[in-house]
């Protein structure tokens, strides 16, 4: 009678809980749901996550910017216009104005007096020379730049530079992202797991209770040890709240990535094995420093910041233009109508009051970071590659012992269902048993996981693709 009334609280139980949860499911049946492999994944977030493609606009840019440094090569074909109104054009003489004349004719004194006093130059106020008051004068002019190509140059690979920093930059950002998507796929997976495992558990766990206090009222078990097994319901409840809690965050960061509307629901799929195995530290080490994505970056200032030092050294170079330019007036006195004009131009800064000095102190303060800058890259990189392969090892070994410690729990479900088919054990111990069993499945499956994650990790280190099948 009492075994009877502690299935019957378990069917109510499990009854309770499917109402419930119909009423969470309610919510969720106009939400999209998407069955997403790796591949899959992995495809989305490189087509719609937003920062690739502001990277984008970022090589876009840069490419312009290298465009815009070799258009300074070559000539430049300026057209100067003025159109306008003079109210008073003309070109006067006064009376006397030119009285010097005298001067430089008469050496005699007193001649050169009466002259100016009786006969001046001009006799009176005079117009000299007509202008309209309307007027215009047009140009056009033909400039290349000859000492300043040196410089040119420099800025060109200064710019051909920062376009391989941005295409690099964006590598980065890719492998970064793709190796989030795959510690979110693989998290999502293990959660899953951790959950199903958890249900079971606190199912066995409620089961356990009822028989307690089945035990309890007929005086074979203490109260205290009654609400022991209550309170560790209540436990088993908190640790599914906070896998429950942990595999919804992982799903909102990864539609995050993949760019998907926060009503659709991706459920991951993907084989759980593991067939590859890691290489030796010493190649791996030999990859990264020669293809990690921000060593390269890294290298690629450094080279940056030689070319500003070579452009500071530069600004010290006189600036030599050649240049030949038509003119054409119209209704401007003393200009002639049309003329050429060709020739050299030449500019030279002698004193600057210290500003290219300031400069080349600057680049060499660039060169002198972005140097440090490397060295420092290069430390934690080998660090990280290091750090990698060893977790990659103990990962290795741990997924060992998690296939033993889950083939001893399937042996150990195999004789609880025997013995609960003899009626030895009560039903709570068989549902023990398969939640110890379903625990040990999340150990491998997460061991499995974690291997797989460090090796794409590694990869990313090295610089290495990050492939969809991380096996």
């Amino acid at each position: 009678m009492l075994r009877h009334n502690s299935v019957k609280k378990m069917n109510n139980f499990k009854k309770y809980v499917s109402v419930l949860m119909l009423f969470v499911a309610i919510p969720s049946l106009s939400q999209d749901t998407l069955f997403l492999n790796l591949q899959e994944s992995l495809i989305r977030a490189e087509s719609n996550n937003r920062l690739i493609r502001i990277f984008e606009y970022k090589i876009n840019h840069a490419r312009a910017k290298l465009t815009e440094m070799k258009s300074h090569f070559y000539p430049r074909v300026i057209f100067d216009g003025t159109f306008a109104y003079n109210s008073d054009p003309n070109i006067y003489l006064k009376k006397g104005e030119m009285n010097h004349v005298y001067d430089d004719l008469i050496d005699v004194g007193w001649i050169d007096e009466m002259l100016k006093e009786y006969f001046p130059l001009p006799p009176k106020d005079m117009t000299l020379l007509h202008g309209d008051e309307l007027f215009y004068k047009t140009n056009v002019g033909l400039y290349q730049p000859i000492s300043q190509l040196t410089t040119i140059n420099t800025g060109k690979k200064a710019a051909i530079t920062d376009l391989e920093i941005t295409k690099t930059e964006k590598t980065n950002l890719i492998s970064q992202i793709r190796l989030g998507v795959i510690e979110l796929f693989y998290g999502i997976l293990l959660e899953s797991k951790r959950e199903e495992a958890a249900t079971l558990e606190l199912e066995y766990k409620i089961l356990e209770y009822e028989d307690a206090k089945n035990a309890e009222q007929v005086g074979t078990l203490l109260s205290l040890d009654v609400e022991a097994l209550n309170a560790e319901i209540f436990e088993k409840e908190q640790e599914l709240v906070r896998i429950k809690n942990q595999k919804e965050s992982y799903l909102l960061s990864f539609k995050h990535l993949l760019g998907l509307e926060y009503s659709s629901i991706p459920v991951p799929l993907t084989e759980l094995t593991v067939k590859s195995n890691a290489g030796k530290l010493d190649h791996y080490v030999q990859q990264a420093s020669q293809n990690n994505y921000q060593l390269k970056i890294s290298g690629l200032t450094l080279q940056k910041a030689e070319y500003g030092i070579d452009a500071a050294k530069k600004g010290y170079i006189p600036e030599l233009s050649g240049f030949a330019q038509y003119n054409y007036n119209k209704g401007i006195p003393l200009y002639p109508e049309n003329y050429l004009l060709a020739g050299l131009n030449l500019k030279w800064t002698l004193v600057a009051a210290g500003e290219r000095a300031a400069m080349r102190k600057q680049s060499n303060a660039l060169y002198e970071e972005a140097y440090e800058d490397l060295e420092y890259e290069k430390e934690t990189v080998r660090n990280e590659v290091e750090k990698t392969y060893l977790d990659l090892i103990y990962a290795k070994k741990l997924l060992a012992t998690a296939n033993k410690a889950m083939e001893a729990r399937k042996e150990e479900l195999r004789l609880a269902v025997n013995a609960r088919k003899e009626g030895i054990i009560l039903e709570y111990k068989l549902l023990e048993a398969m939640a110890d069993r379903a625990w040990a499945e999340a150990d491998v499956l997460g061991a499995q996981l974690n291997y797989r994650i460090l090796l794409a990790k590694m990869r990313r280190l090295t610089g290495e693709d990050i492939p969809t099948n991380t096996n």
